[in-house]
């Protein structure tokens, strides 16, 4: 104890001694110096007092613990230190920025910040007198460089996604600037082609009504058009009446794909032929709702609208409306709504009347342009003024006929060539009234005229000669007749039987391919002709795994030709016992085949053109090849092959 007691003495007179020459040292310089920083030495001393003050304060402690309790107090000390250190070391083996333990790591290793020390290398290697210190640095260092490597390719990565991104946006502002307007070219080309199918339906005589209704619609608007007056303009109420309820779902979906193609184009047209197509396809639907206006009620709801125009028509919808939406006591909404739904079917028949009647009016006008433009200006015929819109179709074509002056055309002074520019110059409607008109004042008998002004090309017959000839036609007729309801009657048969089994994905298939001129021994006994025929293709989705990977139900792949279904009828064959073959030749097209039908008299040979791929000829899928009651039947599928690796 008295040689610990020595030891503190001295240690305190030693820290007494430091402090005076502390204290000197300072108010030396200060006096010395007289700077004006007296506030920031002030603070320095007050620091240094607290710290002084904390300093004695420790010592103090120290002085009072036992022996005992300085060991421990060491111990700890060391204790402390080591881990700290160990910690350091650590944390300088994995960087922060990974954030993994020996408890939190992807790895399930509760040793993962320990240095692995592989042995059997190490000796391979004649370094197994290595401390483990020298061991920890190297990993230390190892890892480090790793991480910072790993730093360096991240950030290299971002920058090139942050480049690439910039290109992409520069890209697509260059796009958007050069395709501004790429939206609407794209609806405009979807309509083009909407109307290039359109006319190629009505070309080949499988017109659709949606085809029929946006040709009436268009009419008149393309001045260039040359077939302007090559169709007659019919009502457009007639293009969808009398449909089933599947060709009424059919239009309803095609009048919105039209629609969304051309929004600003005739609104109202497309919206009154929706509404009759809703009311036709109610009055189909068994399952439909039961009208709310009885049979005998219907005559008189019918009656209030009739004889009305448009603008009474909407004034008394907006009143019916108002009824429905404040009704009062007593008031039948349930009747109402049904007279309201009537009353715009009503208006629609209305509105569309009337645009009927205006482009009736516009054909007669591009007629008479039309002989004008043929006149030329050497005509004599004097313009007929512009007829005024009127409620009527027939009071247009009466004003029209009364136009023509049937003087001019029995003036005697007027040449050849100025008689045939008036003629040339009449429209359809006034060219048969002028006819009917120079008919009735002959006395309903042509003028008589002599041979020598006969027109050239023109036979003349004698009476007895006439009445002969007709007399033979019409005995050549009668006998025609019957053998022309018999052939009647067979072929519906044989159509019947042609058309069973009729799906969904099938149809019509009728195009012939030609074959060379047949010189047939049998010619001068009967007639030679073409087999009737009712032929049916048969196309589908082929779900293959590249079609499956892009496209899905909703946006389906284009149809392929899976198979055909020929129906060939022979009747009339003279040998019943000789049945009829096919064969099978290549085309110019690798990718198409020509089949041939073969039959015996009075039918010629028979060929069509179809997709040149390999066939089932298993009765299990659906071939048949087979001659029964006058109809030969080849029904076949094309094989379907699948990826194998």
């Amino acid at each position: 104890m008295s040689k610990e007691r020595k030891r503190s003495r001295s240690r305190s007179r030693s820290r007494d001694k430091k402090e005076k020459k502390k204290r000197r040292h300072s108010t030396s310089s200060s006096d010395s110096s007289r700077s004006p920083d007296r506030f920031q030495a002030k603070l320095d001393n007050e620091r240094a007092e607290r710290k002084k003050q904390k300093k004695l304060e420790k010592q103090r402690l120290k002085d009072k613990e036992t022996p005992e309790e300085k060991r421990a107090r060491r111990l700890a000390k060391k204790e402390k230190k080591k881990k700290d250190k160990k910690e350091k070391e650590s944390e300088g083996y994995l960087p922060p920025t990974l954030s993994y333990t020996n408890l939190n790591n992807p790895f399930n290793d509760n040793k993962l910040t320990e240095t692995f020390v592989w042995g059997k290398k190490l000796e391979s290697e004649g370094r197994n007198t290595v401390s483990h210190k020298t061991l920890e640095k190297e990993a230390r260092k190892r890892v480090q460089k790793n991480v910072r490597e790993m730093e360096d390719f991240k950030r290299a990565r971002d920058a090139r996604i942050a480049a690439r991104e910039d290109r992409d946006m520069i890209q697509r502002d260059l796009d958007r600037r050069a395709h501004g307007d790429w939206d609407s070219k794209e609806r405009q080309f979807q309509l083009e082609q909407v109307k290039v199918r359109t006319k190629l339906r009505i070309e080949q005589n499988r017109a659709k009504p949606i085809d029929l209704l946006s040709r009436y619609i268009t009419y008149g608007e393309d001045s260039k058009a040359d077939d302007e007056d090559e169709f007659e303009l019919q009502h457009p109420a007639t293009y969808v009446l009398n449909l089933g309820i599947e060709e009424y779902e059919d239009l309803i979906e095609d009048i919105k794909v039209y629609r969304s193609l051309d929004e600003t184009k005739s609104p109202e047209f497309w919206k009154d032929v929706r509404c009759i197509i809703d009311d036709e396809l109610k009055k189909l639907k068994a399952d439909s709702s039961r009208s709310e206006i009885h049979n005998s009620v219907q005559a008189e709801v019918l009656k209030m609208f009739k004889g009305s125009n448009l603008t009474e028509l909407l004034e008394l919808e907006s009143g019916i409306t108002s009824r429905i939406n404040n009704p009062g006591p007593g008031v039948d909404v349930a009747y109402w709504e049904a007279v309201l739904e009537q009353l715009k079917v009503h208006i629609a028949k209305t509105r569309l009347k009337q645009l009927h009647q205006s482009k009736i009016q516009l054909k007669l006008k591009l007629i008479r342009d039309e002989n004008e433009r043929q006149i030329g200006t050497s005509g004599q015929v004097t313009k007929a003024p512009k007829i005024m819109r009127m409620e009527d179709t027939e009071e247009i074509e009466t004003t029209i006929r009364r136009k023509v002056n049937i003087a001019e055309f029995e003036n005697d002074d007027l040449d050849e060539q100025e008689l045939e520019l008036k003629w040339r110059s009449l429209a359809p409607e006034q060219l048969e009234f002028v006819t009917l008109e120079l008919y009735e004042r002959g006395g309903y008998s042509p003028v008589y005229l002599k041979k020598t002004e006969n027109m050239p090309g023109i036979e003349i017959l004698e009476e007895d000669a006439d009445r002969d000839n007709l007399l033979a036609i019409r005995q050549r007729n009668r006998k025609n007749n019957a053998n022309d309801s018999l052939i009647e009657n067979v072929d519906s048969k044989l159509l019947t039987i042609a058309k069973q089994g009729m799906e969904g994905d099938e149809s019509m298939f009728s195009v012939e391919a030609p074959i060379d001129t047949q010189t047939l021994l049998w010619s001068d006994k009967y007639r030679p002709r073409k087999p009737t025929y009712l032929n049916r293709v048969q196309t589908g989705f082929d779900w293959n795994k590249y079609n499956q990977t892009h496209y899905d139900m909703d946006n389906p792949p284009p149809k392929i030709v899976q198979g055909y279904k020929f129906n060939i009828f022979y009747p009339d064959l003279l040998d019943k016992r000789e049945t009829p073959s096919f064969s099978v030749t290549p085309c110019d097209d690798k990718d198409f085949a020509i089949i041939r039908f073969k039959s015996g008299p009075p039918y010629e040979d028979i060929a069509f053109k179809v997709v040149n791929r390999e066939w089932e000829v298993s009765h299990k899928n659906g071939y048949k090849s087979q001659f029964q009651n006058g109809v030969f039947q080849l029904w076949f599928q094309f094989k379907k092959y699948r990826y194998r690796r």
